[in-house]
């Protein structure tokens, strides 16, 4: 995780003015540190003004208006065992840091160094690195870390320690989204499928005849779905949504009285679509065995829907944009059950249809990603294959030299862009200096409407 160093020196009398290596924040301080980050998160406008000395013209044409608010993050106890090693690391501390899988979708870390001559205290020295990445991010028109929409915990420590033979406190945040990395490997499986229909063989093992005998089957091949992003909103509802179907009950401020619309409305900051819609599967397991993997809740999944056709859950559900949801798993001494629990969201279009194209240039589409590797040979994504922190871009399909946008994939191998609409693109990754590209639909890359794209990497096989 890439850490910022900010090196701030302020001269006067040389003594040791901080707390020593070894002082630790308290919960307190946790509290107290983050509340100065969600201070500007729910207020970026008028902090900016009052501590960094922005013009209204400079934050306006940088997107950020009076009215701008970010949800606030949340502390975290793990991530502020991370933070605690990375300050103490970049105290020159000797530490062991176990490197955990990634258990998040997306995780981050930045911070910097204030170093001094005189006394200074921590809380000064965060305000100078906070401050300092907030401008960071104004000047550079990216919400990386402080008002990144990704993310929604955090983690700080402050370590005391000397940088020559200045005093300097290191200060470190961790940063980590909502979404678990099995949430969006269900989803990347899910638009899988949805992208091209016939891919149900791979979960079904229907024989062929049977494609042309079961009307179903024929029916889901034929149909069209575009694919579904995930929505933070949408994920709180469902949690709690799952959390009423197993104890019966809402916790305030939730009930049953009101619609789904109503009840995501208190999520998060609410969901600005036309209208949801709720579903849920359980799925028994083996007594003593623990939660499935989630390919194998996926092939459950789609039979599920196989058996509840012609109304859809998620996987088959038409004219949806948006999604949320919950994997949970309940143990019982008769039975163990994975619940399933979706929250689908719907809005207006926001892309044209080819015969529209000239009328609609100024809208655009969304592309939902996900680059992995092949390992064998089926040409199809499955957990474990993804490929994380690598660069995908984007260029203009007829140029192929001109980059248009780039994004990095995520801890499941996702990534995400929003493009102009009714154009041809390209995208492009190259892995350990092999390029890897999106053959498109049967090689039109003129996107209209929201598109998935996959990027599939053949990996080189060992040679003895």
């Amino acid at each position: 995780m890439k850490i910022h160093i900010i090196h701030t020196l302020i001269s006067a009398m040389v003594f040791w003015g901080v707390y020593g290596p070894a002082a630790a924040l308290s919960a307190e301080d946790d509290q107290y540190f983050l509340d100065r980050i969600n201070e500007i998160r729910t207020a970026p406008y008028n902090y900016a003004i009052e501590h960094l000395e922005c013009t209204p013209d400079f934050l306006k044409a940088k997107g950020i208006k009076p009215d701008t608010t970010f949800a606030r993050y949340t502390l975290d106890e793990r991530l502020t065992a991370m933070a605690e090693d990375e300050s103490q690391l970049m105290a020159g501390e000797e530490i062991t840091v176990s490197e955990a899988p990634p258990y998040y979708r997306l995780t981050a870390s930045t911070g910097g160094v204030v170093s001094f001559f005189n006394f200074m205290s921590r809380e000064t020295a965060f305000k100078i690195v906070i401050n300092y990445l907030f401008k960071k991010e104004l000047d550079n028109e990216s919400f990386d870390h402080i008002l990144s929409k990704d993310y929604s915990s955090a983690g700080i420590a402050i370590s005391a320690g000397k940088v020559g033979s200045g005093n300097a406190w290191f200060v470190a945040i961790c940063l980590r989204s909502s979404e678990l990395v099995s949430q969006i490997q269900m989803l990347n499986l899910i638009n899988q499928v949805r992208a091209d229909p016939e891919k149900i063989s791979e979960y079904t093992n229907p024989r062929r005849e049977d494609y042309e005998n079961d009307p179903i089957i024929t029916e889901l091949i034929d149909g069209e779905y575009k694919p579904l992003f995930f929505d933070a909103s949408l994920s709180e509802y469902a949690r709690a949504y799952s959390s009423y179907l197993l104890n019966g009950t809402y916790q305030e401020p939730l009930s049953e009285t009101q619609t789904a619309m109503e009840r995501v409305a208190h999520c998060g900051y609410g969901y600005e679509g036309d209208a949801v819609q709720e579903s849920y599967v359980q799925i028994p397991s083996v007594p003593g065995e623990s939660s499935p993997p989630v390919d194998s809740l996926f092939v459950s999944l789609i039979y599920n829907e196989l058996i509840a056709w012609p109304t859809g859950y998620v996987v088959f559900l038409k004219g949806s944009q948006d999604v949320g949801f919950s994997m949970s798993f309940q143990e019982d001494e008769s039975y163990n059950i994975s619940a399933l629990s979706f929250v689908v969201g719907k809005k207006a279009p926001n892309a044209s249809t080819d015969e529209n194209a000239d009328i609609n240039n100024e809208q655009t589409v969304r592309i939902y990603g996900v680059l992995f590797s092949d390992i064998d040979g089926k040409g199809l994504y499955a957990p474990g294959y993804e490929l994380i922190k690598q660069t995908v871009k984007v260029y203009d399909d007829e140029m192929q030299e001109q980059e248009i946008q780039s994004a990095v994939t995520d801890n499941a191998g996702h990534f995400f862009m929003e493009l102009p609409a009714n154009q041809q693109y390209y995208f492009k990754a190259t892995i350990g200096g092999v390029p890897v590209s999106w053959e498109g639909n049967d090689g039109n890359h003129l996107i209209t409407t929201d598109q998935f794209v996959k990027l599939t990497h053949t990996p080189t096989p060992d040679v003895p």
